[in-house]
């Protein structure tokens, strides 16, 4: 065989191999879609959430309410997530995703809680909390 007629072979070849797949090895994450759940007794302001490929936000939440689906490119159980709360802003800070694997298709639920603290002359401080649902 020549030069012309190996290209022409491995490039069916290829496109063939390339045709039978179903895309789940080039696409780790489909399908995955997260909602914010406010479960806690203050209105979340200003929610984003940094997801590993972009960042999604979604909007004010008051207490008990919970956001839309959106649709992710990859997520883990857990993201950095900050929003405000009157006025202060209120953070949750990963340290790190080592030994974490992405999300599964489905739909996921990010139940928020806050915590606060102050000192007798600094003002609140609020943290964020993640519980991670399966819908």
């Amino acid at each position: 065989m020549n030069l012309k007629s190996n290209l022409l072979f491995i490039s069916t070849f290829l496109f063939i191999l390339m045709a039978g797949c179903d895309g789940s090895i080039f696409d780790s994450n489909k399908d995955v879609q997260i909602r914010i759940q406010n479960s806690s007794e203050y209105t979340l302001e200003n929610i984003r959430v940094s997801f590993p490929d972009e960042e999604v936000s979604y909007g004010t939440l008051d207490p008990a309410q919970g956001s839309d689906y959106r649709k992710v490119n990859k997520a883990y159980r857990y993201a950095y997530i900050e929003s405000e709360i009157d006025g202060e802003k209120a953070i949750l800070q990963p340290i790190d995703y080592v030994g974490e694997d992405f999300l599964d298709e489905g739909k996921y639920t990010y139940q928020l809680f806050v915590y606060g603290e102050s000192g007798q002359s600094e003002p609140m401080r609020y943290y964020l909390g993640l519980e991670l649902k399966k819908n």
